[in-house]
């Protein structure tokens, strides 16, 4: 199947900024390119987010939303940079060779695109040296292999930033309740549901809400399943951020939340998006369920189909297959 086109957004959205009061990264102590620290006794379950800093060159790995690791890295140098974006891994060796650079080794290679990005063991002189991979230590790259999975999320971003806590962006989909009063007046939707489940019967679920677009897409595994249009109520300006269910039930820490964009209302961001848009309730019965620990939910303003696609140069890559 032919690779979907990738959603496209500025990489200043990801600047750091923070949904709620979280420790930085910035107050841990400086580690020297090739340390690492790895606690995984301070989470032992759950989904986990990858965050790789260029600035800093840094990696930090959460788990269920608490930090158990990061690390130095190299990312690519000048005229080979890094690509910045939210990423799936998409495929995972051991032993694997470089297809681009003959000979080339790298250990314990995670694909995060199909043209060739990718993490590894490799060499960190303490600046951007790779040919556009991320290199990590050798033992920690042993170490990250073990926690991750085909499917993970890994985001790369330009400065550094740590994952906030949400309540419930389920509402988001199953009980969006976005206000009619002739100050926030909610549009007529355009477009029809699509809901394909026989597409893709097992993995992680997907959902990208594009405000651009007034449409959710909905992949599970890599696959699109499904899609939706929804209405924003005006005069609203609804959140940004990426979304990963947590196995903390349904209670305030249920969902880790990377920031895309400094919120400028108060309050939940979950409730802001609930309260700003609407759903078919075709689609909200067809939903019902699906967002189970690991799922991940993307909500931003920029454009993914084709013909509005942003040109700048923060990826979305969802890709079928090879």
């Amino acid at each position: 199947m032919k690779l979907l086109k990738p959603l496209m957004i500025s990489a200043a959205l990801l600047s750091g900024a923070l949904l709620s009061s979280c420790a930085t990264t910035t107050q841990q102590t400086k580690l020297a390119p090739g340390q690492f620290e790895w606690h995984p006794e301070r989470s032992p379950s759950g989904p986990v987010l990858m965050v790789v800093s260029i600035d800093d060159q840094m990696a930090y790995v959460y788990r269920n939303g608490v930090q158990i690791a990061r690390s130095t890295v190299s990312t690519g140098r000048a005229g080979k940079e890094t690509p910045t974006g939210v990423f799936q891994i998409l495929q995972r060796k051991v032993d694997h060779e470089s297809n681009v650079y003959k000979g080339a080794k790298m250990p314990y290679m995670q694909r995060l695109t199909w043209t060739g990005i990718a993490m590894h063991a490799g060499q960190l002189p303490g600046y951007p040296a790779s040919g556009g991979c991320i290199r990590l230590p050798y033992e920690f790259s042993q170490k990250v292999y073990g926690v991750l999975s085909n499917g993970s999320t890994v985001a790369i971003t330009k400065k550094g930033t740590v994952p906030s806590y949400s309540a419930k962006p389920a509402n988001v989909l199953m009980a969006s309740k976005a206000k009619s009063s002739s100050n926030q007046a909610v549009p007529d939707m355009q477009g029809r549901v699509i809901w394909e489940p026989g597409k893709s019967r097992s993995g992680p679920y997907s959902v990208l809400l594009s405000y651009a677009d007034r449409t959710a897409y909905v992949w599970r595994n890599g696959i699109k399943i499904g899609q939706s249009p929804f209405a924003i109520a005006s005069g609203t300006r609804p959140p940004e951020g990426v979304f990963i269910k947590l196995e903390n039930g349904d209670g305030p820490r249920s969902w880790s939340v990377l920031s895309l964009k400094k919120s400028r209302v108060s309050g939940s961001p979950a409730e802001q998006i609930a309260n700003s848009i609407q759903f078919p309730a075709e689609f909200t019965r067809k939903t019902r369920g699906i967002l189970s620990p690991g799922t991940i939910l993307l909500a931003t303003a920029e454009a993914s189909n084709a013909s509005t696609m942003s040109k700048r140069d923060f990826g979305i890559i969802q890709p079928d297959k090879q």
